[in-house]
């Protein structure tokens, strides 16, 4: 069973000065409270902490013993205090943040970057992976911020204690490269025609594929043959160049290629599937001086 913490921070202040009377100044009480507090704390731990010599205390090997204890949480405790109140002139310290692979490696070390040139006093941590990995870590307090891939239809789901607004939107395509589009597909869009083709994915559940196929065909395809699993944009895009088959890519980062013709996309008519980048916060976490000043500047 713990003692009380003012008894310790009393008898830690006595050891300091070997008075109770210095005690006593310096805690601002009297120092008959001061006597009454080690006495308590005496009977309680069953011991003598200190030997009575005229206006000196002398500490027993006892009390040698809680000292070593008690001052290293006392001066980690002091310096805590301080370091937040050291916080109010600034934000300062670890924020700890979480993004897809693409996204974190790209967009969001720019943006620490640009951040920690004026606030050189926060640090950051950034795990990078899947949302089904990412936000467990942000439900137990491992994360301070997440950025998720959110696809229509998962926006809702297995998120309850979080609050999720979308920062970044981007157009996908299913592309392979222009020999590949007129080997395998020779214009045909239709799902018979892709069913049979080599596919590309970022993870064995498939979600990009399936996503994809939901939203220009109203259901997924379960036997695609799929070739390739990594979770790098940058990967896909060398597999779909060098011709390896059909894989799911953000719009913008094809878009020279396909107007120049070595990358094609399949258009199906529809409007293309929309990825967003949420920003994925703990409902009820009250945001520090760091995350705030970070979210105002993103």
């Amino acid at each position: 069973m713990l003692t009380d913490f003012n008894r310790l921070k009393v008898f830690y202040t006595i050891y300091r000065y070997k008075s109770a009377a210095a005690a006593a100044r310096e805690l601002y009480i009297s120092q008959s409270a001061v006597s009454q507090s080690l006495g308590k704390l005496e009977r309680e731990l069953k011991t003598q902490l200190f030997v009575r010599m005229h206006k000196k205390l002398v500490p027993t090997s006892a009390a040698g013993r809680l000292y070593e204890i008690v001052e290293p949480f006392v001066r980690g405790l002091e310096g805590g205090l301080a370091w937040l109140e050291a916080e109010k002139s600034g934000p300062r310290g670890v924020l700890r943040i979480g993004a897809p692979v693409e996204f974190g490696s790209r967009n969001l070390v720019e943006l620490v970057a640009a951040f920690r040139r004026r606030h050189p006093a926060v640090f950051f941590e950034v795990s990078l992976g899947h949302p089904d990995i990412l936000l467990p870590r942000l439900a137990g307090g491992e994360l301070d911020l997440l950025f998720a891939d959110i696809f229509p239809g998962r926006r809702g789901r297995n998120l309850p204690p979080f609050s999720v607004s979308t920062v970044l939107t981007e157009k996908l395509v299913l592309a392979c490269s222009a020999g590949y589009y007129s080997t395998r597909l020779r214009g045909a869009v239709e799902p018979s025609a892709l069913a049979g083709c080599e596919f590309l994915d970022y993870s064995h559940g498939r979600s990009a594929l399936d996503n994809w196929f939901r939203h220009h065909y109203g259901r997924s395809f379960p036997g695609l043959k799929v070739v390739l699993t990594v979770e790098s944009v940058q990967a896909i895009l060398n597999a779909i160049k060098g011709g390896l088959g059909l894989g799911i890519v953000p719009e913008y980062l094809v878009e020279k290629e396909l107007k120049a013709g070595p990358v094609r996309a399949v258009r199906t008519g529809r409007p293309e599937l929309v990825n967003r980048i949420s920003l994925v916060r703990l409902k009820g976490k009250a945001a520090s001086p760091a995350e705030k000043e970070f979210l105002e500047n993103f």
